[in-house]
């Protein structure tokens, strides 16, 4: 199972070489305490003992590969220098072409090395990133909670119903949800809000009304979303909703959209509690 060790993680050395056409990134691995400062990434990840094992090896692997390779073209790059630093009459000039014709082939060869090895260790590389990131996930998860915890009360909230089409499909509807300290939405509505709510309330109120009217859609006012992202120093509203509305008695959940440049509006899955999250797209 995930999780029975957390280890540190680090780069491997970079396989560019000079004149090898390589173009291959540095690989993450799996690494113990005693691994050079530098060459380390911030972060541990949690693996269990057959990965531990298997990625090492096969980082190991990688690099014997790589190294076979450099060492060839080592050999080829002192035979071609050593060739230059003759004279290059007749013969000895055919020899140095030959050097030098030799290290280009190694550098091809070197390059396909990588290439290769590259190929085989990436779909490691990839999980040991993806779980660096998922714990960068998770700590920005628990800092936003901290961050806003109690926050988001003010009853500036509320919200517009309007039917869509009463006659072929009645009690099918569109909900807005807007700020009454903003400028109310434009489009027509056939009931609006009677109360002003906090974001944990109206949060409760969407699932009421979810409960009693068939929702096609809910449309989050995007005026009123852009003011709390720019009131909370550019955190991604939905990040922020979730947070402020984030309540362990949550059997549901009206998650909005998130926005269109947002970097990190999700947070982690909850790993005690089922909750069905029901997102509202835009259309």
């Amino acid at each position: 199972m995930i999780g029975d060790l957390w280890v540190l993680v680090t780069l491997l050395e970079t396989p560019a070489r000079e004149g090898a056409p390589v173009e291959e990134p540095r690989m993450l691995a799996l690494t113990e305490a005693e691994t050079a400062e530098a060459d380390r990434v911030d972060g541990l990840v949690p693996v269990d003992r057959v990965e531990w094992d298997a990625w090492r090896a096969a980082a190991a692997a990688y690099q014997a590969t790589i190294a076979d390779a450099g060492r060839l073209l080592t050999l080829a790059e002192r035979r071609a220098h050593r060739a230059a630093a003759r004279l290059l009459p007749g013969a000895r000039r055919r020899a140095a072409r030959a050097a030098e014709s030799g290290v280009e082939t190694a550098a091809v060869q070197y390059a396909a090395a990588v290439r290769s090895a590259t190929t085989g260790y990436w779909p490691i590389h990839c999980e040991i990133r993806r779980r660096l990131d998922s714990q960068t996930a998770a700590g920005r998860w628990v800092e936003i909670r901290s961050r806003f915890a109690g926050r988001g009360t003010e009853p500036v909230w509320g919200w517009s119903l309007r039917e869509i089409d009463p006659e072929e499909t009645p009690g099918l509807v569109e909900l807005t949800v807007f700020r009454w300290d903003g400028d109310p939405p434009a489009g027509p509505a056939d009931l609006v809000s009677p109360d002003r709510f906090g974001a944990p309330d109206l949060d409760r109120e969407l699932l009421r009304l979810r409960a009693e009217w068939t929702v096609r859609r809910i449309v989050w006012d995007e005026p009123a979303r852009l003011r709390v992202e720019q009131e909370n120093g550019g955190v991604p509203f939905a990040l922020w909703w979730r947070a402020v509305t984030a309540r362990v008695d949550a059997a549901e959940k009206v998650i909005p959209p998130r926005s269109a440049d947002g970097t990190f509006s999700a947070a982690p899955a909850a790993t005690r509690h089922r909750r069905i999250e029901v997102l509202q797209l835009p259309e």
